[in-house]
């Protein structure tokens, strides 16, 4: 049975809704549930899910400001949404809409089925180009749908789950043909436009997909001085509308430093596309605590060389790998009997080994591990350490190379079909499908059970009846430092202060942000308490102290000190009724 590209994307989008809805369930697309929002930390142990929410809540009850942007409240002076990971592109577009939104609204089930349909769709597309078989396209898109790197990330980090923006970027790449030139630069610059609102991350892996088809059209063109003045055109005038909508969303506002540590530790590891290891992560008590967890029902993990190497993870499955080796061993016998040509010219292998190995060498270094071994570090220098670190967790540009890879095997089957009508291919990728779904079963019953629990209605974890007291006498609630006892490792607290900031209109100094800046936020706040010991009066302020140990004296700070709900307060209140604390 064959059928044009667009009912083969629609086939795509319909399996990999159905696939969202087997494991995730319809709860998440009721736009008024947030409880499975703010109770993150008890589907899958992490706060980030709620942290999500929680900017898109902020962000949503605040003005607009120019860039548009920007929220209030979160920090001491107007953020990025970008640095709350709430999705920038919907939480722009649903904030414009929010007079006509219930009260109470949130759109990252939304966001996750779109992730599911067009996963599917655009996976169903790619091996469209090769082969009109309504079954392969079938079998792509669910293969596409059930990878482990996208069950893995959804809801767990929700912008971070759109990896459909990398195979927009594969059949950009494929079709290219069907469009004039113009319109082949317009698209390259929507898709990477929406790259930047959705997360930064993908802006770099969608841009190095373009440049690498650049590389093959120069390399396929006859007059490639011609050729090279357009792709610099095209080029500039893309980087230049990708710039422009980071400024417009706020991406360069204030005094954030993008760049931040851990490039490092964040890498992929050599043995991540064959090793089922993925680390679960846990912030308690100022401490990450990594919790290894299975996606393989056949193959055992493999160790790491560390619980940060979670950022790679991007283990094939057992069918994959299997289809892997069946492509190699029928790649080899070709070659050896045969002296047809493949399926790709010489140019466009060029351009897609340099674009896996400048991807593999982005998301292994600057330190390359093979299992928990280091094998070599890479010494940049201070400028392109510096630029790298902007996407510290660089373990994630393995996501091109792994999609590639995937893309390549279903190309690959796509085209035998296609030129030979055998039903065994068409035998052989079923059982490959059928034994990835056996194999990743853990993955998938693990998903299930984190959000299909049935959860009560989220209640403020501060029960004291002094928060509301405080809270209808302030204005502000200021986090004390120093940095590592703060809100940086502490992303539970952040979430409950943000709930409770909500509940009175209060503003926070510092919150959990996908970029640490409490360095500035410290040095404003120990700038604070030197107006304090000078015998300035701050009513309106909450103080939330986390190093039991540096509490200024209250003959300095001239504050009252209680221990309330487990956290030590300071207040120019007199509550009565609760434990005094004494530095």
């Amino acid at each position: 049975m064959s059928s044009t590209p667009a009912s083969h994307f629609a086939l795509g989008c319909l399996l990999g809704g159905v696939i969202f809805f087997l494991l995730y369930g319809f709860a998440p697309l009721d736009v008024t549930n947030v409880n499975w929002l703010t109770h993150s930390v008890d589907n899958e142990g992490l706060w980030d899910l709620t942290q999500h929410y929680l900017g898109w809540v902020y962000f949503r009850n605040s003005p607009w400001h120019f860039p548009f942007g920007l929220l209030d409240h979160l920090y001491s002076s107007p953020i990025s949404i970008v640095y709350t990971d709430s999705i920038p592109l919907f939480a722009i577009i649903f904030k414009a809409l929010s007079p006509i939104l219930p009260e109470t609204f949130q759109y990252f089930g939304l966001f996750g089925l779109i992730c599911y349909m067009f996963m599917g769709g655009f996976g169903a597309l790619i091996v469209r180009k090769f082969s009109s078989s309504c079954f392969i396209s079938a079998i792509a898109a669910i293969l596409f749908c059930i990878s482990p790197v996208l069950t893995k990330r959804m809801f767990y980090h929700t912008a971070l789950s759109a990896h459909f923006l990398i195979l927009m970027a594969f059949c950009l790449w494929l079709y290219h043909d069907t469009f004039s030139i113009k319109k082949c630069c317009f698209f390259w610059c929507l898709l990477l436009s929406g790259s930047t609102l959705i997360n930064p991350y993908y802006a770099p892996m969608v841009l190095g997909i373009y440049l690498c088809f650049c590389l093959q059209k120069l390399l396929e063109a006859k007059k490639k001085k011609k050729v090279l003045f357009y792709i610099a055109g095209f080029t500039f005038i893309i980087c230049a509308v990708m710039n422009l909508v980071s400024y417009f969303v706020g991406f360069f506002y204030g005094h954030i430093s993008a760049s931040t540590g851990g490039l490092e530790r964040l890498s992929f590891n050599l043995t991540q596309l064959f090793n089922p290891m993925n680390y679960l992560c846990d912030v308690t008590d100022y401490q990450y605590t990594f919790t290894p967890q299975s996606y393989s029902t056949f193959l055992p993990n493999l160790p790491l060389a560390s619980g940060w190497q979670e950022e790679g993870f991007s283990y094939l499955g057992l069918g994959v790998i299997l289809l892997l080796v069946l492509c190699l061993i029928n790649c080899i016998y070709r070659k050896l009997t045969s002296n047809t040509p493949g399926i790709f010219n010489l140019s466009q292998k060029i351009a897609i080994w340099v674009c896996g190995v400048v991807f593999t060498f982005l998301a292994l270094s600057p330190t390359i591990t093979f299992g928990s071994k280091t094998l070599c570090q890479i010494s940049y220098p201070k400028y392109i350490y510096y630029m790298l670190s902007i996407f510290r967790s660089c373990g994630r540009f393995i996501w091109p190379v792994y999609y590639g890879l995937l893309s390549l095997l279903l190309i690959s089957c796509a085209h035998l079909y296609n030129k030979f009508k055998s039903k065994k291919i068409l035998v052989v990728l079923l059982f490959c499908t059928l034994l990835q779904m056996v194999d990743l079963w853990p993955s998938f019953t693990y998903k299930y059970e984190a959000y299909h629990k049935e959860l009560t209605e989220y209640s403020l974890e501060l029960k004291d009846s002094a928060w509301k007291i405080l809270g209808e006498n302030a204005t502000q609630i200021m986090f004390y430092p120093p940095t590592e006892f703060g809100i940086e490792c502490d992303p539970h607290t952040s979430c409950v202060f943000e709930t409770y900031a909500l509940d009175y209109d209060l503003s926070l100094n510092i919150s959990y942000l996908s970029r640490d800046m409490s360095s500035v936020a410290d040095r404003k706040t120990l700038s604070h308490f030197k107006t304090r010991k000078e015998g300035a009066s701050y009513p309106e302020i909450i103080y939330i102290f986390f190093d039991f140990s540096d509490i200024p004296d209250s003959a300095q700070s001239h504050l009252n000190y209680y221990l309330i709900d487990g956290y030590i307060v300071g207040t120019e209140l007199t509550l009565q009724n609760c434990e005094v604390y004494t530095p």
